[in-house]
């Protein structure tokens, strides 16, 4: 997006070029190709798709309309005539009675007429004529005519007229509300949610029954931090197989890796095997020689962190042990963003050095002392000759002691003794965790630094998007780099191990449990808890919610489980008591798994709340032509997926977007949210053009989610209804659902809400189907009978317990 005064400049070049021809005698097309192209090309930014040429439109007088102009819900009609039409002359007056002496009469009288008539038959918002020197426009929102007054422009005669076109017409000025400047009475749209009427809005849910009990289980095995901690939960818990999909069966959909191009020729670590890359690089790396740093590089939550104190404490353990090598962990976690890199570095090389290393001792004896050696040698030949051996001591301890406490020249003394006898590994980890560019130039700094001063063995984990970031830095050019990539573990895997080990840390403790009902339930066992849950979440519906939105990001789907397990949207304790009195088949319910992993404690969905919902039913953008756009861009990306065409060019999906009236900041935008909530990724974010991709996440939300009556009704809270009389309607069923108990009447009233809720997304795709090509992205009616289907199927599971006497 260019402001005005980057367009200015333009302005003129236009006008120049305008002069040195004898436009009074061109046509009307080549004042339009030579001036108003230009102008609304280069100057208004208006992008293909948003730009109608000639259309051809019906009504009281049909024929060709020169220009419709969309952005969103407005729409502005463009008639276009040759430059020497007898349009009015410069004035100070800047509006005019349409129907005045001046507009009212003459070639301008005609050109508003048929402008007027276009405008009608396109319900546009404004109309404007012109002849590429003056430009004439009003709303078309008017309520009496006779009161209806034109602006009149004259951009090359006044630089402010000119920078007045500009603040009404430029695109994005016009997708911010600009044309409310012509006039008050065009449509202002509002916020209608039906979330905003309700009091209790951003109610949250106390944690259910059992959640203060299973803490344990949860803190031991399902949170990453213990597996970085314990060796014990490790070995349980690490998981050697890999997400490799390429083709998932179940969304028919051909999937990109997110193995970025840039990062080959990295070597792929196998975790599924002994001995991988790392693990040869250890075992031929030799004390005292300065090796190239190691890359270990893998996108956000594929496991970094876990893999490398898997190596250590497991894996490898072996071969650190035979090559007697230190291995020193470094965690800028702990640093904080206000920290200092190098102070940190070398603090945490401290922090080693004064630890009990039963196996590779660094105490006075063994380390200090030998590091000093020729230091001490040297003194005692020299200026310390007379001295006792003990006032000797005491000055060879004052040395230590300044050294020690000046940090830096301790630990390089002692650190390159020990380089020099013995393997050391120095392992730096979670470098861009905070995404600090500066932080993270100067830790890669560092890093070579300490490899060469030290000759150490250093391994540097780094996200993928950091090193495509850097790659290109001094730093990273200067020197010789290895590089390795780590592929996310398959998350299924994950989840089943850490639910076992899980499982096993809780059995045989007890609770008392307190019911819903009051009563209170023995539980002898609280390992039972999660074979519950595991059963529930690893069956095939419940498993592909986690998979799928997790997008091969363990980490992710952790942070879901770990809501569901605490959610107060479980029922938790009915669940264990249900299994303890024999039902043993018991799993959670869809409904319930999927609201209690993604709105955790909320009662309510609020999408800007929310790290792992997307409402695909409201773009945000406050207009009815856009409303839906996400859920067709979804659709349009996974149809190029389902042919193997799994990429499309920025480029493309701009054009695609532009259909809907939207400029290419709305489709930067758009872009942007998709990934925040990985359903779109890019490897190419570097790039000018870089080629997008629908991840498992999007297919999920196209091919299932969309279509399943929990999300729906989940997100049509948070939805904007730009139907005033409909939103009312919603409303008053709302409310008559949150003040009704029985649940067969409020099923049925929930069925109601959901047909209208439908009934309006019917409107915004038939209104938008008049407009835009849409053919194979129209999707609401299949929408509408998966939900309805299971609406129904529901109000009869509900019927029949109702008449066995189980609500």
């Amino acid at each position: 997006m260019k402001d005005w005064g980057e367009v200015s400049d333009i302005y003129g070049d236009i006008h120049k070029k305008g002069l040195n021809r004898d436009l009074e005698n061109e046509s009307e097309a080549q004042t339009r190709f030579d001036l108003i192209d230009r102008i609304i090309r280069e100057i208004l930014q208006w992008e293909h798709g948003q730009i109608s040429v000639e259309p051809h439109t019906t009504g009281e007088k049909s024929g060709y309309i020169d220009y419709l102009l969309t952005a969103g819900d407005y729409k502005i009609i463009i008639e276009a005539k040759k430059i020497g039409a007898a349009f009015p002359t410069p004035t100070k007056r800047k509006k005019l009675k349409v129907d005045g002496t001046i507009l009212g009469t003459g070639e301008i009288k005609e050109a508003l007429s048929q402008a007027e008539s276009y405008a009608k038959n396109k319900n546009a918002d404004v109309v404007v004529v012109t002849n590429g020197s003056c430009w004439c426009f009003y709303t078309m929102k008017y309520k009496d005519r006779n009161e209806l007054h034109a602006t009149i422009l004259f951009p090359f005669e006044d630089l402010q007229d000119a920078e007045e076109l500009f603040n009404v017409f430029e695109v994005h000025n016009v997708e911010q509300g600009s044309l409310l400047n012509i006039t008050s009475e065009l449509e202002v749209v509002l916020n209608n949610k039906i979330i905003n009427t309700l009091d209790n809005s951003d109610y949250r849910l106390g944690r259910n029954s059992i959640a203060d009990h299973i803490m344990k289980g949860i803190d031991n095995a399902i949170l990453s931090e213990a597996l970085l901690s314990d060796e014990e939960v490790l070995k349980e818990c690490y998981v050697e197989s890999d997400s490799r999909t390429k083709f998932d069966s179940t969304l028919k959909i051909h999937l990109t890796q997110y193995k970025p191009s840039l990062i080959e020729p990295a070597k792929k670590i196998k975790r599924d095997q002994k001995k991988d890359g790392i693990s040869d690089l250890i075992k031929l790396s030799k004390p005292n020689v300065s090796s190239p740093v190691t890359l270990i590089i893998g996108s956000v939550g594929s496991g970094k962190s876990t893999y490398l104190k898997h190596f250590e404490l497991i894996k490898s353990k072996e071969i650190l042990g035979s090559q007697k090598a230190h291995w020193i962990y470094i965690d800028y976690e702990k640093m904080g963003l206000s920290g200092n890199p190098r102070n940190f570095l070398y603090k945490s090389l401290n922090e080693y050095l004064l630890q009990e290393n039963k196996d590779n001792p660094t105490d006075y004896t063994s380390v200090i002392l030998p590091a000093y050696k020729k230091e001490i040698e040297a003194l005692r030949r020299g200026p310390y000759s007379l001295l006792s051996e003990e006032k000797f001591n005491d000055k060879i301890a004052e040395i230590i002691d300044k050294d020690f406490q000046n940090v830096e020249p301790y630990v390089e003394k002692v650190f390159k003794y020990i380089a020099s006898e013995q393997l050391c590994v120095i392992v730096i980890d979670n470098v861009d965790l905070y995404e600090d560019d500066t932080l993270e130039t100067n830790v890669f700094s560092e890093a070579i630094s300490i490899s060469k001063t030290l000759k150490c063995v250093v391994f540097l984990s780094l996200r993928d998007s950091t090193f495509i970031k850097h790659k290109d830095s001094s730093i990273f050019n200067a020197y010789e780099l290895k590089k390795f990539w780590i592929n996310p573990p398959a998350f299924r895997d994950v989840l089943s191990k850490r639910l076992t080990y899980a499982s096993r840390t809780l059995k045989d403790e007890s609770a008392i449990i307190e019911l819903h009902s009051g009563s209170k339930l023995n539980v002898s066992d609280l390992g039972l808890f999660f074979k519950i849950v595991q059963k529930s979440v690893l069956n095939e519906a419940n498993s592909k919610l986690f998979e799928y939105l997790s997008d091969r990001n363990p980490r992710k789907g952790i942070n879901l489980i770990q809501n569901f397990l605490t959610s107060g949207h479980i029922q938790a304790d009915k669940a264990i008591s249900d299994y303890i009195e024999g039902e043993s088949k018991f799993a959670f319910p869809f409904h319930e798994v999927f609201k209690g992993s993604i709105l955790g404690s909320w009662k309510y969905y609020r999408e800007e709340r929310s790290e792992s919902l997307l409402n695909v039913f409201d773009s945000k953008l406050g207009t009815k032509k856009q409303q839906l756009i996400l859920l067709y861009l979804l659709k349009y990306l996974q149809i190029n997926a389902r042919i193997d065409k799994s990429e499309v060019e920025y480029s493309e999906i701009v054009k695609f977007i532009s259909n809907f009236g939207a400029s290419e900041d709305i489709a930067i935008s758009l872009l942007v949210k998709l990934q925040i909530f990985n359903v779109v990724h890019t490897n190419e974010k570097h790039l000018s053009n870089p080629k997008y991709f629908i991840t498992l996440c999007g297919g999920y939300y196209i091919s299932n989610l969309c279509k399943m009556f929990v999300y729906v009704e989940t997100v049509m809270y948070d939805t904007n209804i730009l139907d005033g009389e409909l939103f009312n309607k919603l409303c008053e069923i709302t409310y008559l659902i949150e003040d009704t108990r029985d649940w067969s009447e409020r099923m049925v009233l929930r069925k109601e809400r959901i047909n209208l809720f439908f009934e309006y997304l019917k409107i915004l795709e038939s209104q938008l189907s008049k407009e835009v090509e849409l053919k194979e992205y129209l999707i609401i009616d299949e929408i509408y009978k998966n939900v309805s289907d299971e609406v129904d199927a529901a109000i009869k599971r509900l019927e029949a317990r109702t008449s066995r006497g189980n609500v």
